[in-house]
């Protein structure tokens, strides 16, 4: 898989790797690093992405499979956070439903 803002220093999770190139589409983020992948307590068979909260350059967020977490930080503008937190919002109704 080839992205062009995606850091890939860390594994990304397989099945965000569609999601990530389409949330790269939107011109207002300048890149996206994920974390490290690590474990949780709690376990679900469903893929989860919730934005945890807006920071100074950007956005974390959260991407979940079984037990398996990894931390997800959306670099943009401060003042086009809430439109990046829209377009994000967007696309994990469509693809999650």
């Amino acid at each position: 898989m080839r992205f062009a803002k995606v850091k890939t220093t860390h594994h990304i999770l397989p099945d965000f790797e569609k999601l990530l190139l389409a949330i790269e589409k939107q011109p207002a983020i300048s890149r996206i690093i994920p974390g490290r992948i690590s474990r949780q307590q709690k376990w679900s068979s469903k893929l989860g992405f919730k934005i945890s909260y807006v920071t100074p350059s950007g956005l974390k967020c959260l991407m979940t499979k079984g037990a398996t977490a990894q931390e997800l930080f959306v670099i943009c503008n401060e003042k086009d956070a809430p439109a990046v937190q829209d377009f994000i919002l967007n696309l994990i109704r469509w693809a999650f439903d």
